[in-house]
């Protein structure tokens, strides 16, 4: 698994400090895409090898699940701060399925907003973490299974089970919510606070079965932590002002923060820009993933580096996917290395994987 290094820059980074460089995860596998939106997480490099199969046995099949993972990490070269990984995916914010919500099984993901639940907020219907329901027996089952398989080979990622106003969201219509914090904000608030309980809940199952088998633990981003993390995020707020971020968002996401020993923030798309300042006002806090969105600039672009020297000024580390590793060097000559993850697709191509290592070994801390 990891190297006493590679735990040490780990930690480093969770510490918002390097010790000799900012982490670099990069990966070649043979004859695999890793541009593939499959089940596979980050972790690997996903396959469009499961093309034509069943979609019962492709999401449910564990053992068939288990043999493709074990399968991609027999083909798969490491390169940088990467090591081995494996998510079990049941879709993003999966934990709507666990608390009475439905879901649609679909080729690349799975849907939990296709048929709401919430009608009618004078009459709720149940909504409890339920440890029998189909979709957290599997994620529980296939955890358990990843970690009593891997014997150190490969970490055990926790499963995307979502952030409370983003699981509400799929079991009622996002835009009927955007409604409702207007029109109900204080039986959101309260639901809100209901969901938030299960998920640590569900949270805590997961966790515990992970750190049994492990000194560390992943999360659908391979990035190894020795204590118990988890990526929040609120997609809905894209189409909520700074105020209500600030009421309906923020006091939740800051419990969860204090929750977790670590925690990373999902900002995905030019929508959230405007709650950066909130997000930086969150003491526990340790890291925030920028994700420019469709069509936007990659994240190694110049437009971005003055949000990521405030990111960095309040002390928080920075998590930046990237398509373009051409763009790596400069980056790193307009911020700082401390605190820094890297993950990039390094188009199968060694030379370019090998390149990169001595550069941002060049470079060092900065």
């Amino acid at each position: 698994m990891l190297d006493a290094q590679l735990k040490k820059r780990y930690t480093a980074f969770w510490d918002h400090e390097a010790i000799d460089r900012c982490l670099l995860y990069t990966n070649i596998t043979e004859g695999i895409d890793p541009t593939w939106g499959g089940i596979f997480g980050y972790g690997q490099a996903q396959t469009g090898e499961t093309g034509g199969i069943d979609l019962d046995k492709q999401w449910k099949d564990l053992d068939f699940r288990l043999n493709a993972e074990k399968n991609i990490m027999a083909k798969t070269a490491y390169y940088g701060d990467g090591f081995p990984t494996v998510f079990p995916n049941f879709g993003p914010g999966s934990l709507a399925a666990c608390i009475g919500g439905n879901y649609t099984l679909a080729d690349y993901t799975i849907w939990f907003d296709r048929n709401p639940i919430i009608r009618d907020w004078d009459n709720l219907p149940e909504i409890a973490f339920d440890p029998n329901s189909e979709i957290c027996r599997l994620t529980e089952e296939f955890t358990r299974k990843l970690c009593q398989d891997s014997n150190g080979s490969y970490c055990t990622a926790i499963a995307d089970l979502g952030s409370p106003l983003d699981i509400i969201a799929s079991l009622r219509d996002p835009q009927d919510l955007l409604y409702d914090l207007y029109d109900y904000p204080e039986q959101v608030k309260a639901l809100v606070k209901r969901v938030n309980l299960a998920l640590k809940e569900s949270y805590n199952r997961l966790a515990n079965t992970i750190f049994q088998n492990n000194d560390g633990m992943t999360s659908w981003m391979p990035i190894w932590c020795k204590e118990r993390y988890y990526t929040i995020q609120c997609d809905l707020s894209a189409m909520m002002s700074p105020d209500m971020f600030k009421e309906f968002v923020l006091p939740d996401l800051t419990d969860l923060s204090e929750f977790f020993n670590r925690t990373i923030y999902h900002l995905d798309g030019p929508g959230e820009l405007a709650h950066v300042d909130h997000l930086l006002s969150m003491p526990r806090l340790d890291a925030i993933q920028w994700v420019p969105g469709v069509g936007a600039a990659d994240v190694t672009d110049p437009c971005w580096f003055e949000m990521y020297q405030k990111i960095q000024a309040a002390g928080k580390s920075l998590v930046l996917f990237t398509y373009e590793p051409e763009g790596i060097e400069n980056l790193l000559n307009h911020i700082s290395t401390k605190g820094l993850y890297i993950w990039t697709y390094t188009l199968n191509d060694e030379k370019i994987a090998k390149e990169l290592v001595k550069m941002i070994d060049k470079i060092g801390v900065k």
